[in-house]
């Protein structure tokens, strides 16, 4: 059996998945840290890309993949769905001169956050672990075993050629491309693709699958609104950012846990209790048997964070090393307990 890219055993089958006519998705499971999906769109003598993964190498067995299905009919076109490295930082593998497209906002945030050269340092501290203080230690122990699959070494960040705001129509081959920006909600500028006549819709990271969500940016009333968008575009086929291809009920799933999660954190927040106290409360609840075996549990922290910031008047968490660090070590913590009740 091969394992994923984490080595747990997998969920659902890794691979090119073809989810319509001339529409592949490029499937990593289990969905965990940076195993996210992508997509190739064929059309009549040219071909889409949508994601390219979190390094060259994972890009690279995507394309080679692909290629057998692309034989007259080379890319022409990429899509970055959002700022998140593991959804772009594999561009650099693309042709020559094709054009990458995203939204204004997500390409504000790609040049704003950290890039290779700094995850790459983070995940080397994960060397020198046994010397740390304790808190800091399982802070190191975990964002390095969040990293140790991937290699930034060669990562060339090459930023998409043009942006667009709102809705915009593209075509691929004969084939029309809808991409509709959706944020802020995980991220600043999150788009998703519709393929209308594949009844197919690429949701990228706005739909996480048996998969726990992460708000980075929010609010979380524009992810809800973002998920009621894809249900009311008539498709079918819905491939997430991590995890399996799901239908309508995985997307109605993923709207039902943001719903019950707003109102802990709500009600939380208005006696008084810090994030990881509500995170603690909501492991307590009963609702969270449905999410309990969803993949890194834990990583409801920092959505509870961005929720809880949201509700004191606050923006979404920062970039900086020390607060990412300190939101790391209590989501390890929050791992770690939630490990022992198992």
């Amino acid at each position: 059996m091969t394992l994923t890219l984490h080595g747990a055993e997998p969920r659902y089958a890794a691979g090119l998945q073809q989810v319509g006519d001339g529409v592949w998705a490029w499937l990593q499971p289990n969905g965990d840290w940076g195993e996210a999906n992508a997509g190739v769109i064929r059309g009549s003598g040219a071909s889409a890309v949508v994601d390219t993964l979190w390094d060259r190498r994972l890009a690279r067995e995507m394309l080679t993949a692909a290629a057998p299905h692309l034989e007259g009919a080379p890319i022409k076109l990429a899509i970055n769905t959002h700022s998140d490295g593991d959804h772009f930082w594999g561009n650099a593998e693309l042709p020559d001169g094709i054009e990458i497209v995203t939204s204004d906002a997500s390409l504000r945030a790609m040049q704003a956050e950290a890039g290779p050269v700094e995850l790459g340092r983070m995940g080397g501290m994960s060397r020198r672990v046994s010397a740390l203080p304790g808190p800091l230690r399982g802070m190191t122990s975990y964002v390095g075993a969040m990293l140790a699959p991937f290699d930034f070494s060669d990562v060339i960040l090459r930023f998409p050629t043009r942006t667009f705001s709102g809705t915009r129509e593209e075509e691929i081959g004969g084939r029309a491309l809808r991409l509709i920006e959706v944020g802020p909600a995980h991220t600043p500028g999150d788009l998703v693709v519709h393929v209308p006549d594949a009844g197919v819709v690429f949701a990228a990271d706005v739909l996480f699958v048996d998969s726990t969500p992460v708000i980075w940016a929010g609010p979380v009333e524009n992810w809800i609104a973002a998920l009621d968008t894809l249900l009311g575009l008539g498709a079918d086929t819905f491939v997430g950012g991590h995890g399996p291809v799901t239908d309508h009920a995985g997307v109605q799933a993923l709207r039902d846990y943001w719903t019950w999660l707003r109102d802990i954190v709500a009600r939380e927040h208005a006696v008084g209790r810090s994030p990881m106290d509500a995170a603690r409360i909501a492991t307590r609840d009963a609702e969270f048997a449905r999410y309990r075996n969803w993949v890194r549990p834990e990583r409801m922290l920092i959505s509870i964070t961005t929720i809880h910031r949201a509700l004191s008047g606050k923006g979404p968490i920062g970039h900086s090393p020390v607060v990412r660090g300190r939101l790391f070590a209590d989501v390890a913590q929050l791992g770690r307990e939630l490990d022992a009740e198992r």
